[in-house]
């Protein structure tokens, strides 16, 4: 692509530091990236006015010579579609010129914003197989039984969180799964006659989570999106709202009415309205996976870029706060310091 003297050397820097942020694991690594990005000499900001009236006046010129060349005969000849061809092909480029820019610049800020905001809540990225994680979670957690086709984990983080009463360590994860199904649809051939045929059809599923020690339940799940080979509900509190939401499943009536105290109820209650299709699911080995559909736990709430020079090294510098993660938590701390009590 054709970029002249500040712009080009401003995506020479955006590269770099794409590059740079998907490496850094600490925050020094990152204080690095960003010292970098504050010793530019130029403009945080591009110019591409000439790229945009080049792309404008390509878009007239083609529309404008491919309808006089039609004209001259009603019809589309072979010099229309080499007007069309060509001048598509220029236009098409000189889009992509102005374009790419605006693009890289929002990637790059988007990146950094976000491990920023990682750190900030100390979290950090982890070496994983996708495939080999699903399966290693499938032996522990009901909650990734899902998926007749594949099953993959795209995203592992570990973080740490420190609360009054009890401090662990966790791990967020993001999994993906595919179910197969196959689709017979009646068709009719070119002969008149209604014939069957069948297609597979794949759909595609995503669901996130926490997984961490919980130590004072086993074999327990409070439910509020299908999970596999769960059974039937082995207690129901009183509260309504709560059992319009959620089933739970224990070892046993009497253990679940135990873990399942009123203030315990209202906690998840409250839980729904922060995060949606949640499972509460401990295993045998006292070991918790907090799971629910939402997507943007971990997202960066900051939309500036680094165009906004100023007030993006404002955000940078700044405490980024993930405020569903901070009420994921805050549940599961909660829920241990009621349970502590009674097992």
């Amino acid at each position: 692509m054709l970029y002249y003297k500040n712009n080009k050397a401003l995506i020479s820097l955006l590269k770099n530091i794409k590059k740079q942020v998907s490496l850094s694991r600490s925050r020094q690594e990152l204080d690095v990236v960003i010292s970098e990005l504050k010793s530019f000499p130029g403009s945080y900001q591009f110019n591409t006015r000439v790229y945009w009236i080049i792309f404008t006046a390509l878009l007239l010129v083609t529309a404008v010579l491919g309808y006089w060349d039609w004209s001259q005969r009603q019809h589309f000849q072979q010099s229309t579609w080499i007007i069309i061809a060509a001048g598509g092909a220029l236009t098409l480029l000189s889009g992509i010129t102005a374009y790419y820019p605006h693009h890289i610049m929002s990637k790059v800020s988007h990146a950094l914003l976000q491990r920023d905001g990682l750190l900030d809540n100390n979290l950090t990225p982890v070496t994983f197989n996708g495939k080999a994680t699903a399966r290693q979670f499938q032996q522990r957690f009901s909650e990734f039984h899902r998926g007749n086709y594949s099953r993959e984990i795209q995203e592992l983080l570990k973080g740490s969180y420190q609360g009054d009463e009890y401090s662990f360590e966790y791990h967020y994860y993001h999994f993906h799964y595919v179910d197969e199904r196959i689709v017979t649809e009646t068709y009719t051939d070119g002969n008149g006659r209604v014939r069957t045929r069948t297609r597979r059809e794949y759909d595609h599923y995503d669901r996130y989570g926490l997984i961490l020690p919980f130590g004072l339940l086993r074999n327990f799940a409070v439910i509020g999106f299908s999970l596999p080979g769960a059974g039937k509900a082995t207690y129901k509190p009183a509260s309504n709202r709560f059992n319009k939401v959620f089933k739970v499943v224990a070892a046993s009536e009497i253990e679940a009415a135990k873990a399942m105290k009123p203030t315990v109820v209202v906690a998840f209650e409250e839980l729904s309205n922060v995060l949606s299709k949640v499972n509460f699911e401990v295993n045998d080995a006292a070991d918790l996976c907090l799971s629910f559909a939402d997507k943007d736990l971990i997202a960066t709430p900051n939309k500036v870029k680094i165009s906004e020079f100023d007030a993006f090294i404002e955000a940078l510098e700044g405490e980024q706060e993930f405020q569903k993660l901070k009420a994921a938590l805050s549940h599961v701390h909660y829920v241990m310091t009621k349970l502590d009590s009674n097992f």
